[in-house]
């Protein structure tokens, strides 16, 4: 996985670095199909602590922002909802291979349902 880090108006820190690295190693589990490039963005407004993430992984591209005035739990909401994003990106395809869940799979039987009802009403004319 690379990673970037831009610090805006505030100082660097590797604790901050390894703590970042840490929560987004553990989004190996979705199995992406290309290494991720992930670039974290930290800095400061006012009383708040900001975390930008953007995920590369080919094709999909995934963002997040979150605000606290805590670092580090603004870096936990902003891994938390890049995790939920690669879940719902994973559900949607994972829906797509069973013909039951997906949209094609919903046009499918409604399109039958109306032939069968065409039917029925032909043969009862």
């Amino acid at each position: 996985m690379q990673t970037k880090f831009t610090f805006k108006k505030m100082e660097a820190l590797e604790s901050i670095k390894d703590y970042a690295l840490n929560r987004i190693n553990k989004m190996e589990k979705f199995a992406l199909h290309k290494e991720p490039r992930v670039h974290f963005i930290f800095s400061v407004q006012k009383a708040d602590q900001i975390a930008e993430v953007t995920l590369d992984a080919g094709q999909h591209h995934y963002a997040a922002k979150a605000k606290d005035p805590v670092l580090y739990a603004a870096i936990d909401k902003v891994v938390d909802k890049l995790e939920r994003q690669l879940m719902k990106h994973k559900e949607k395809v994972q829906a797509h291979h069973d013909a039951e869940l997906s949209n094609e799979g919903y046009l499918r039987r409604e399109l039958a349902l109306q032939a069968d009802s065409k039917r029925t009403k032909q043969r009862v004319s």
